[in-house]
């Protein structure tokens, strides 16, 4: 439960409290509340598991779970022996749990807890992660997978685990396109015996290697796909701040960024995941978690997550997408050649398909006549305006994304942005100090008064004004034709109001997110977070094979 209903709580027994004890000093009074609210909760940032003391259930000799591990795995290194894989493998993986939980709890280092059992910690192989350099490790089965729709697994050999490197968190500093508050690592641990040397743990990362080799016999690793990815949404705060990112995206503007959810590698083509209004990146969880257990996905795909505050209008917001993109791609050129960095992806849910669109569409001179009322230097119009203006509307296209993925987009708006409530909430959100003082770095529409000198700050548009209908940012995008040199698919959801083309995921019509010419178009039976919808994420499988199979063929 959030501390925020702890603290009422909290007041409220404060009021009964104040009423049973009187009188009480005026500091006592302003702390009660404060003291009573610890009792009720633990406020802070998440931590990872700690381990101080071996589990009871792990408190056994450890002599004897040697011996299992090693028997078994004598067996699982002779292919002669296959019909006993199967039981021998349950053994094994159940001796080296236990002895993992003797590894990584109690006093001492990893090297000496790893020397008490007779072991020794191995990072001879490139995809071999070193516990002493991360903040944690510990198994994936201690980690709460509820907010994930699928608990995705593979079987194999060894223990899977969760591996976290500390970030700073959401607001500080840190290095371009590091997760914010951590990194998740998805690993499996297992404990080689090959003599003549002593037994060695190996805790592979398992996004890059499929199979422990036994012998001379290669063995599926185990692997939890779903418990690092939970783990990270348990920890991070931006799914935390959706509410706020609307209201307040002056206080967010620094997490505008794109994350790689793994280092950069030339040799896989980037998938970008854009989200939309009240949403964060969390919004595309279940979506990976689809993903993340197929081999020629990780073979061939990288993964990154573009973060904004969604308060601010989005042609404001296509903007620094592009911006933020461009760092991102000259980046990866100083790291390899760029051949699979110009076969990318970009996947956009609701209005950050507009983001999408509008950045690898050529713009012509279409926004800026739309939304421009006199030329820009017909007044004395600040040198910071006129550029804003440019890279606003005169801007060039982003070049390396060769498909696009709509999920629900409103092309033509929203109806639900002209609801009252709809008008009431925008009126609350709080634009950038610097754009509400520029006015045009926020939006485009108040430029033609703001050179005519007039004062538009009462009509300046916000994310939700400008997804109405009538949006002149929105009836520019839809003058320009789709791209032809990229390929485009839809995904739409349908909430059982009716059938295409009556039909709505609850806030676009299919009016709106219908749009042509793609390459496909799936109707998905589900409301607008049409990213956590099953069909969605099998033909967004599709979609991604095919554009491997396309790719390779060009």
């Amino acid at each position: 439960m959030p501390c925020a209903v702890f603290l009422g709580l909290a007041e409220y027994s404060h009021q009964s409290f104040l009423l049973r004890f009187q009188p009480m000093t005026p500091l006592l009074h302003r702390l009660a509340p404060i003291g009573l609210a610890a009792m009720l909760c633990q406020c802070g940032a998440p931590q990872p598991p700690q381990c101080r003391y071996v589990p009871l259930t792990s408190r056994r000799p450890a002599a004897p779970l040697m011996a299992e591990a090693r028997h078994d795995w004598a067996i699982l290194a002779d292919p002669s022996r296959s019909p006993q894989w199967p039981a021998a493998r349950t053994r094994y993986n159940a001796a080296i749990a236990t002895l993992f939980d003797q590894l990584r709890c109690g006093p001492g280092t990893w090297d000496t807890r790893a020397a008490a059992l007779g072991t020794r910690i191995s990072t001879s192989q490139s995809h071999d992660a070193d516990p002493r350099t991360l903040d944690a490790l510990f198994p994936a089965s201690r980690v709460n997978t509820r907010a994930v729709h699928t608990h995705q697994v593979t079987e194999g050999v060894g223990v899977p685990l969760v591996g976290w490197k500390k970030s700073t968190p959401v607001g500080s500093p840190r290095e371009h396109f590091l997760l914010p508050n951590g990194q998740p690592g998805i690993l499996t641990a297992t404990l080689a015996f090959d003599p003549p040397i002593s037994p060695a743990w190996h805790f592979t990362y398992r996004w890059l290697h499929e199979d422990q080799l036994i012998g001379t016999t290669p063995h599926r690793l185990a692997a939890d796909w779903t418990a690092p990815n939970a783990f990270f949404w348990h920890m991070c705060e931006l799914d935390n701040l959706k509410i706020q990112n609307v209201i307040r995206p002056e206080r967010y503007m620094q997490e505008t960024a794109l994350y790689f959810v793994q280092p950069y590698d030339p040799l896989k083509i980037p998938l970008v995941f854009v989200h939309g209004l009240v949403s964060s990146p969390d919004a595309f969880k279940n979506m990976i978690n689809e993903l993340a257990p197929e081999p020629w996905f990780r073979q061939h795909y990288q993964i990154w997550l573009y973060n904004y505050p969604t308060g601010n209008p989005w042609l404001y917001s296509s903007l620094k997408f592009r911006e933020v993109m461009r760092a991102a791609c000259d980046y990866a050129r100083t790291h390899g050649n760029d051949r699979n960095l110009k076969r990318m992806v970009v996947v956009g849910h609701s209005m950050g398909g507009l983001l999408a669109r509008s950045s690898v569409t050529d713009p012509k001179t279409v926004f800026y006549n739309s939304l421009v009322q006199a030329p820009v230097n017909a007044r004395q119009a600040p040198s910071t305006a006129s550029s804003l203006v440019h890279d606003t509307t005169l801007y060039q296209p982003l070049t390396e994304p060769r498909r696009v993925v709509f999920l629900a987009v409103p092309h033509r708006g929203s109806p639900a942005a002209n609801l009252r409530i709809s008008q009431w909430i925008s009126r609350l959100i709080r634009l950038p100090k610097t754009l509400t003082v520029d006015l045009l770095s926020t939006t485009l529409l108040a430029v033609g008064d703001v050179i005519q000198g007039q004062n538009p700050a009462s009509r300046l548009p916000t994310s939700i004004s400008s997804l109405a209908p009538n949006s002149k940012a929105n009836i520019a995008l839809n003058k320009l034709p789709l791209p032809t040199r990229v390929t485009f698919h839809s995904i739409i959801g349908d909430r059982g109001k009716g059938g295409t083309p009556h039909s709505s995921d609850g806030f676009v019509p299919y009016e709106s997110s219908h749009v042509t010419p793609v390459a496909s178009e799936l109707i998905v039976p589900s409301n607008h977070g049409v990213p956590n919808n099953p069909e969605a994420a099998r033909e967004l499988k599709r979609i991604l094979k095919l554009h491997l199979k396309e790719s390779t063929q060009s």
